[in-house]
This record gives structure tokens, C-alpha cells and sequence, in this order.
């Protein structure tokens, strides 16, 4: 490296199963006093921004990128609030940072927000004068958004005390792994994380995302959705439209037998058993009118599953193509989407009436894969049952089931990944864990 408190953060374990990207994020202290070797070594790097955070009192030279579209200084430290300071409360290092992190809360935000916007293909380096507070809480606050152990972060942290040989050095001017600790544990209490830290400074779900990705690599571009029973519970009222019509004729439904867990229209022959079922009074014409008349009422307050208009809303936050595969015909998905006013919110619908074959085939999702111009292993499918995931994968997609209520967990366990519902994990969590398809995200 080209000064001793210089280091990259490539290498490093995430929770999502992959490590940091090598060359993407450096830390340093000040850039001032490099030697000609030092230079070429910092040269060598080829930063796309060169983060400076010191303040303006701290500058006694120009930098040596002064000039330079890739050179930024945002001051860490926020002189009108830092004026306001009461020093009576900060008494030891870690106190020091948990009042930077909330004083500074409109300047930190610039910092991380011109990281979010450095170029995506050229690395950052990030550093104030000594580059270990300032620096290092930038730093710790990158690796906690992506995972990586508060154990290795401390390590890393603590790893600027013994390169500046500040072992003996008054207690305020140490790096001990439990002041970084402290700090990381304190936005847990006050602000549910590191993400939510960022929310709180005024940072876009856009902007975290891409923070998060300058470690992580995602190679998404585009979330393919399930209509029936994963983006809208159709298959309850569905159901529960069919067990009334049952009741109707004094009969019970046997929902074992009734409910096949595929897609397609087999609308006819469910009438079929049931007119057998009735016997020679059956009115086909009759029990439709009534059991769709059940059904439409019940549609009238049916809106998306929990968190999936957020993941919806989270996919376009990121520019990442949205799209809908589902094997039902096509007004039945359109008026739906009409009816809660979801239209614009996909650039693609693909329906079961320009296939010739149905889920667990692939055809469906082979067709939207290339109206969107999207190879498989760059699309998520998000399921509700079995053959969805089946025919997801067949077409080389990442598939997350949220399975709906007539299917249980474990009839989908071969999904890369399995939840509940869509409000367990935030879109970008699920695009993060991509990177080692199969990997379980965890949440703040």
C-alpha cells in the first residue's frame, strides 16, 4: 500500500455468502506526505473518488488531486453543529462518536451519498487525516450494511492502533475493537441498524442499495412475479368461493382433492365434480352466476400480499426491470391489476393464453425472459407453489417461494429461497443474497 494506515477491504465474509469485492473500497490516512514510491502505489489503484473528510482547518497543503473530477472533500465534521457540542458529555471516545454520528447527520449523509454515486467500475478510497475515526466509522458503517461480522470489522478497525503504533498513546487516541463495537451497537438501539442510520440521514433505498453493492456484487436485473396466490391471494377467495357453492347444494369440499396446486383453467372440470356430486338438478349456468358473484365481492378489498407492493415499488426504486408470469388468461390479471391500480407498475405481463403449456414447463417464463431481454441467471421468480418454482428454475432463474395458504413450506423446499411472506425481508436484502444462490439473508 502507499502509506502504512492504507488497506483495501476486499476479501472480506458478508452474510450473504460471497466476500467484499477486491479493489472496491480502500482506507487511508491523508494523502499529504507520500513518497514517490507511495504515489505510484496510490496511482496504481486508480480511484474513481478519492473521499476526503477532513475539515477545513486540517488542510495545510493542496491535495495532491486538487483539480481532479475524482477528488471530493466533504467534510465529516459539520462546523455549525460541532459549535453546539457539549464536550461535558463525551467524555471518552466512544461517547465522541455517537455524538458525530447524530451532529453531523446532514454531512455524513453527502460522504455517503458521493459513494453511492462514484463510479461503479473504478475503486474508492476513503480517508481524513489520520484515517482511523472518521474513516474508520465510514468504514465500519459499509461493512455492517453488508454483512460482514462486527468481529472482522473491529479487527479491521482496531488494525489502524497498531499501524500508527498508537499502543501507548493517550486512551482517546486508541482504536480498541470495543469503541467500534460501541458505536455499530448504538445505531441498533437508536435507529434499528446501520440501514435504517442511513434512512434516518436522508439516503434512498436507491442510493443504500448501491452502497451496498459497491461490496457485494448483484448481477439481478430484473423480478418476475407469480400472479395467482403471490401477488394477489386469489387462491383463497377462489377456494373459499367454491367451499360456499358447495355449502349451497348442503355438500362439503373436500379441499385435498379439489385444489391441485398447478396453474391453468380446470375451471370446467371442478364443475364437473360438483354437478356429479349434486346429481340431475345441477344448474351449471346458476351455480356459476352465484359462486362468481361470491367471489367478485370478496375481490372488491383484495389488494397485493404483505410486502409485495414494496418489493414492486423497491424493484423500479433500482431501475430493475418488474415483470408478471402467470398462467391465468389475460383479463383475468389485467383487471386486477386495473382494479388496484397496478397497471403501470410492470413493464411486462406474460399470461397462461400465449403458451401452450403450463407450469412446472418453462414456457412462461422462457417467453418473459425474452420480452425482457433478461438471461434466466440474471432474473428472480418470485412463487407460490411447487410447479412455479419448478418451471422458474427450468428457465434458469433464481426462485423465492412465498407459499400461499393451500400450500405448506415444505412442498416448495427446492426454492433457492423460502419465506413466509414478502415483509420478512426488505427486496434489497434478496437481490444482496443472490450472489450465492441458495444463501439464507439475514435481517437487521
Amino acid at each position: 500500500m502507499w502509506s502504512p494506515n492504507a488497506r483495501g477491504l476486499g476479501g472480506l465474509p458478508t452474510r450473504y455468502g460471497v466476500a467484499t469485492r477486491e479493489r472496491a473500497l480502500f482506507r487511508s490516512e491523508s494523502l499529504d506526505d507520500l513518497e514517490a514510491d507511495g504515489r505510484a502505489a496510490f496511482d496504481a489503484v486508480g480511484a474513481g473518488l478519492v473521499l476526503d473528510l477532513r475539515s477545513d482547518g486540517e488542510i495545510r497543503q493542496p491535495h495532491l488531486l486538487d483539480g481532479s473530477a475524482s477528488y471530493q472533500r466533504i467534510p465529516w465534521i459539520d462546523p455549525v453543529a460541532d459549535a453546539a457540542r457539549d464536550a461535558s458529555t463525551e467524555a471518552g471516545i466512544a461517547d465522541i462518536y455517537r455524538g458525530s454520528l447524530t451532529r453531523n447527520k446532514e454531512h455524513i449523509a453527502r460522504a455517503f451519498r458521493a459513494v453511492a454515486d462514484a463510479p461503479a467500475d473504478s475503486p474508492v478510497v476513503v480517508h481524513c487525516r489520520a484515517g482511523k475515526d472518521r474513516t474508520g466509522l465510514m468504514i465500519a458503517i459499509l461493512l455492517d450494511l453488508v454483512g460482514v461480522p462486527r468481529a472482522v470489522i473491529a479487527e479491521d478497525y482496531a488494525l489502524s492502533e497498531a499501524r500508527l503504533s498508537l499502543q501507548d498513546a493517550p486512551e482517546i487516541s486508541r482504536s480498541r475493537p470495543e469503541t467500534i463495537l460501541a458505536s455499530l451497537d448504538h445505531l441498533d438501539r437508536e435507529y434499528g441498524g446501520v440501514r435504517g442510520y442511513l434512512t434516518w440521514c436522508g439516503l434512498t433505498r436507491a442510493e443504500i442499495h448501491r452502497l451496498a453493492t459497491r461490496l457485494v456484487p448483484v448481477d439481478v436485473r430484473a423480478v418476475v412475479f407469480d400472479f395467482d396466490g403471490l401477488l394477489m391471494d386469489t387462491e383463497t377467495t377462489m377456494v373459499e368461493s367454491w367451499r360456499a357453492e358447495w355449502a349451497h347444494h348442503g355438500l362439503e369440499l373436500e379441499l385435498e382433492e379439489f385444489w391441485p396446486g398447478h396453474g391453468g383453467d380446470i375451471t370446467e372440470d371442478r364443475y364437473a365434480v360438483l354437478a356429479a356430486a349434486v346429481g340431475s338438478g345441477f344448474d351449471r349456468a346458476a351455480s356459476h352466476a352465484r359462486r362468481t358473484a361470491h367471489r367478485d365481492a370478496m375481490h372488491q378489498d383484495l389488494d397485493f400480499r404483505p410486502g409485495i407492493r414494496e418489493w414492486v415499488m423497491t424493484a423500479r426504486d433500482l431501475g430493475l426491470k418488474v415483470a408478471i408470469a402467470s398462467s391465468s388468461p389475460r383479463p383475468w390479471v389485467q383487471g386486477h391489476l386495473e382494479r388496484v391500480d397496478a397497471v403501470e407498475l410492470f413493464d411486462l405481463v406474460v399470461t397462461g393464453d400465449e403458451v401452450e403449456t403450463h407450469k412446472p414447463d418453462p414456457a412462461i417464463y422462457q417467453l418473459a425472459l425474452r420480452r425482457l431481454g433478461v438471461p434466466g441467471e440474471e432474473a428472480i421468480a418470485v412463487e407460490d407453489t411447487a410447479h412455479g418454482v419448478a418451471a422458474a428454475q427450468a428457465a434458469g432463474m433464481v426462485a423465492v417461494a412465498i407459499p400461499n395458504p393451500f400450500v405448506d413450506a415444505a412442498a416448495v423446499a427446492a426454492a433457492d429461497l423460502v419465506l413466509g411472506s414478502a415483509d420478512e425481508l426488505l427486496l434489497t436484502e434478496l437481490l444482496l443474497s443472490t450472489g450465492s444462490k441458495g444463501s439464507t439473508p439475514v435481517t437487521e
